[in-house]
């Protein structure tokens, strides 16, 4: 890894669209939060290196930001997917200064690799609210977690996944 001299010279290099998969995992390991950031938003970062970037706790902005972006990206494996449902919990609750996390877990709902246990047992978890259910009703695309949602304890929340539902439906009949 060619050495960085500045924070900005490492996120130039994460963002680079030029930037080999070797370079990201080296960049990986930077000393700056917004680098690892950066690096698992970009295309090339292999799976193994945002496994590896997946946040042990998911508490502050950074943290957060980190899972948003490991959530998002389409070559997280599965694993590191599950760990992500099980550490978003916390920071779904609607709570002040978890917008990042509320965003992580609606992207973590959305994505098409997370398993539906997964995404099944968060949702069902205590600490998460009625209006990240909804959200997460009105965002995905995902009939299995749509399903899911119409048996939630919240009325809202059933009834924004039923629209969803016939959304859905209706795109397909055209």
């Amino acid at each position: 890894m060619p050495r960085y001299r500045t924070p900005k010279e490492y996120l130039d290099a994460a963002r680079s669209p030029e930037t080999s998969s070797e370079e990201l995992r080296a960049l990986a390991r930077s000393p700056y939060d917004f680098v690892a950031t950066a690096v698992a938003q970009h295309p090339n970062t292999e799976p193994d290196v945002l496994a590896a970037l997946a946040p042990v706790t998911i508490t502050s902005w950074n943290e957060q930001a980190l899972a948003a972006a490991i959530a998002h990206h389409p070559c997280t494996p599965v694993e590191a997917l599950e760990m992500l449902a099980e550490r978003l919990a916390p920071v779904l609750d609607n709570g002040r200064d978890h917008h990042m996390g509320f965003k992580a877990g609606v992207l973590l709902c959305c994505n098409p690799k997370t398993p539906v246990q997964a995404i099944a047992t968060l949702l069902h978890s205590e600490r998460v609210a009625m209006q990240f259910r909804k959200v997460v009703a009105r965002e995905t695309r995902r009939r299995d977690v749509l399903n899911l949602l119409l048996n939630d304890s919240s009325e809202t929340v059933r009834k924004q996944a039923q629209k969803s539902i016939e959304a859905l439906d209706g795109e397909h009949s055209r």
